[in-house]
């Protein structure tokens, strides 16, 4: 004790010494981390909104589409695109993981793709109705190998968390369902799956970070 000063600083490393400096000492912080795992529970709520409100449209084919539908599926679009934009700087920063460029481009990309088909087929008339299905059917399948590949590199991750292992299984799934075109309704269900895994995932990376390497 005749050596204890408790005017000392302390003498524990300010970043953890098993986290890559570009995470711990770069611009992420945990308070952003959990802004963006809200995100993605808000994606996730949006989503299952959009699944009743087209259930519901199924059930009542006589009446009108809801006219916010559409909007709130290029919201959620916008949104699911940013999502991913941080998670490949996430990723970038705390595995080393590059190449994402592709995959997470061309996910927005065919996303806004089959929005603009949705909204555009409301005011098409019957006679066109075939070629609209067609070009929806393409776009989907198209989708569902962007997330084959999308998966595929993520795996490419050692040691990952376990929620981001859920993710990239969930992101596998709804990619195979979607490529298959004849599974397109139940890759829904590992979608939603893949919502919940990426909030698990920002909020698992806010927890490795101390306090104090908040900005």
């Amino acid at each position: 004790m005749r050596d204890y000063d408790p005017y000392r600083p302390p003498q524990a490393p300010l970043l953890d010494e098993h986290l890559p400096a570009a995470f711990a000492g770069g611009d992420w912080s945990r308070s952003q981390l959990r802004v963006l795992g809200a995100l993605a529970l808000g994606y996730l709520f949006g989503f299952c909104v959009l699944l009743v409100l087209g259930l519901w449209q199924a059930l009542h084919p006589q009446l009108a589409p809801l006219a916010f539908t559409h909007l709130l599926s290029l919201l959620l679009v916008l949104l699911w695109g940013y999502l991913l934009l941080r998670l490949r700087a996430l990723l970038a920063a705390r595995f080393a993981l590059h190449g994402l460029d592709g995959p997470v481009a061309l996910q927005i990309l065919l996303g806004l793709l089959a929005t603009g088909f949705a909204a555009l087929h409301d005011g098409q008339a019957a006679g066109v109705a075939g070629w609209w299905e067609l070009g929806y059917f393409a776009l989907f399948v198209a989708l569902g190998f962007c997330l084959l590949w999308f998966a595929l590199r993520l795996r490419r991750i050692r040691q990952p968390y376990p929620a981001l292992r859920l993710f990239v299984w969930s992101v596998l799934l709804a990619g195979a369902g979607s490529a298959s075109g004849v599974l397109v309704v139940p890759a829904l269900l590992p979608g939603l799956a893949a919502s919940a895994a990426l909030a698990w995932v920002f909020f698992t990376a806010a927890g490795e970070l101390r306090p104090e390497s908040a900005a």
